[in-house]
């Protein structure tokens, strides 16, 4: 069993509770409609009804936590997204909206060697003209983009870690940017 099942499956199963009855309602949607939902799906056990819910920003049964991360991971802003540049700024601009005395220490202690965020576009690009760089929503800092999605993980592992978050939830969330799950492993029901 790989370890990040095993995180997910923790995770769900801290946050059990009791089974509910919902009654559902049943919609029929084109093929097109329908390979549109599976492309947003993000969980291999995700309903249709859930990937509806979260672009609709409504409560749905499966939230697997409560903690807000797992909670902005979910919801119809971030699933939006494709572009994992895109998916990395906008977990920045999330972690720097809820942890923002964190969020600026942290930039503040990446004084030496290549720095992958700051204050200011110019001290990213001081760096190296080849530098790429591209605001982070909502927060008046930079972000370095020219780099591959496995380091994007890496930067991003540090700031959650400085931040406090726990391993599970920072593997979780790295897991975010640049997931790619086979179709096949898709599970939606049709009638």
């Amino acid at each position: 069993m790989n370890s990040l099942y095993r995180i997910a499956l923790k995770l769900v199963c801290e946050q059990l509770e009791p089974v509910q009855t919902i009654h559902m309602k049943k919609i029929e949607v084109t093929d097109d409609v329908y390979d549109a939902l599976k492309k947003l799906t993000s969980d291999f056990n995700q309903q249709p009804n859930d990937v509806l819910a979260s672009l609709l920003d409504l409560p749905h049964a499966n939230v697997t936590s409560h903690d807000p991360l797992i909670r902005f991971l979910g919801s119809g802003k971030f699933r939006a997204l494709h572009k994992d540049a895109d998916k990395y700024l906008s977990i920045l601009g999330w972690v720097a909206s809820q942890h923002p005395a964190d969020f600026r220490e942290y930039i503040i202690f990446l004084n030496r060697g290549r720095r992958h965020l700051s204050m200011s576009r110019e001290e990213i690009l001081e760096q190296s003209r080849y530098n790429q760089a591209r605001q982070i929503p909502d927060t008046p800092y930079w972000a370095i983009m020219n780099i591959d999605t496995p380091t994007k993980r890496r930067f991003l592992t540090r700031v959650l870690d400085f931040c406090g978050y726990a391993e599970a939830l920072v593997e979780y969330t790295c897991n975010a940017i640049g997931m790619s799950r086979p179709a096949s492993r898709f599970r939606f029901l049709r009638s």
